[in-house]
């Protein structure tokens, strides 16, 4: 049976990206973010996400998260990522060796860690591809755009659903994502865990 709180932790964790339109393209190498269009709204970027979510595409959705929040989602995890028992729980939960943790982009780390959490959980991309989640507005704080999603999905033949929040922020033109308080609440725990072990 799926684990119903996997699931929630994807469309929640997960749902707090998106680019432009079309997703920006990125150099392969570096994994650096490129734009190809410029945005129109938050709640246009959150369609363009939950497409991206839907099909798999997890680069695509890393590739539109605002460079200072994947840079903030490595130094969270750096810790996990460092400390001598942690690090091969860290290589499985990010699907990846330890030498390829080293040298991944801010990106790449973002999707691996979005695809090992479908991955883990029986029928959870099967559920994901049959979600329609739909931006219901935004309210503003600061200068971070907060847009609703109401998220509708089937699971074992049941009908969900769940409403969500996910940030984002304009720069130069493009709406980016930002990392919403459950992912950093999470890392925060796991390097509570760290740090007790040490």
């Amino acid at each position: 049976m799926m684990n119903l709180r996997a699931l929630a932790c994807l469309t929640g964790l997960a749902l707090n990206s998106c680019g432009s339109k079309p997703a920006p393209e990125s150099d392969a190498s570096t994994g650096t973010a490129t734009s190809t269009a410029s945005n129109g709204t938050p709640e246009s970027a959150a369609r363009v996400f939950a497409e991206a979510l839907r099909s798999g595409d997890f680069a695509a959705a890393a590739r539109a998260m605002h460079p200072s929040a994947l840079h903030q989602f490595r130094t969270l995890f750096q810790p996990m990522l460092s400390a001598p028992k942690t690090r091969e729980a860290a290589s499985q939960m990010f699907g990846m060796t330890l030498e390829q943790l080293a040298v991944a982009p801010d990106t790449v780390l973002f999707a691996a860690l979005l695809k090992t959490m479908l991955a883990q959980e029986e029928g959870l991309a099967d559920a994901m591809r049959s979600a329609t989640i739909e931006p219901l507005g935004h309210v503003a704080r600061g200068d971070t755009m907060l847009v609703v999603t109401r998220t509708t999905i089937a699971v074992e033949g049941v009908s969900m659903t769940q409403f969500d929040v996910m940030p984002f922020i304009l720069d130069d033109g493009q709406w980016w994502g930002l990392l919403k308080a459950d992912l950093t609440n999470l890392a925060a725990m796991m390097n509570r865990a760290v740090n007790e072990q040490s």
